[in-house]
């Protein structure tokens, strides 16, 4: 574990450490304020194309917030890209939620993604069935009410923690085990 986030003596499980280590995660965050802000209309609604683009900023910024959080930069990039591919949905999820991505955009994507790719009947009902899961999860964040620190927490967690995925680096069972004790 790099000797930057150790100092003094704090071992893993000083709050010190921890404290340094969410202020990093912070740090990190693409979008202090809401992004789609400027996306509305006069009516206070987001057209399709706002919509694509306010999905496509959503990723792009997780991208970037990984890049520039403790850990991540030091692995190999194909194992970046791995992690990523592996969870960029539920930090999709996070993000949206984080943004206060207004709900009423759910069905909007979902004609977006209807309109770009026309699909077979049985599809057309599962891929609304991934859009009210969507919206359900967005929810649920919002409900609890969630800060900065801790949605940076939740996407450290989710980033780092996939048992799904072999990386060959000594790095990540490290931020593993950091991961586990915020």
């Amino acid at each position: 574990m790099p000797s930057q986030f150790m100092a003094n003596g704090d071992t893993l499980n000083g709050h010190t450490y921890l404290s340094s280590y969410i202020s990093l995660l912070l740090r990190a965050e693409p979008f202090p304020t809401s992004p789609y802000g400027q996306c509305m209309n006069a009516n206070n609604i987001m057209g399709v194309d706002n919509i694509c683009e306010l999905a496509s900023r959503l990723l792009f910024s997780a991208v970037g917030w990984a890049k520039n959080i403790p850990f991540f930069p030091e692995l190999q990039v194909t194992d970046q890209v791995a992690l990523l591919r592996l969870v960029w949905s539920e930090l999709f999820v996070l993000n949206a939620s984080q943004c206060s991505m207004p709900l009423h955009v759910a069905p909007l994507l979902a004609a977006a993604g209807l309109h770009a790719s026309p699909m077979a009947a049985d599809r057309v009902v599962a891929f609304m069935d991934h859009i009210r899961i969507f919206q359900e999860q967005v929810e649920k964040l919002k409900a609890l009410h969630v800060d900065s620190a801790e949605y940076s927490c939740l996407k450290a967690i989710v980033l780092f923690t996939s048992g799904k995925l072999n990386i060959d680096n000594s790095n990540i069972l490290n931020v593993q085990i950091v991961t586990m004790h915020i």
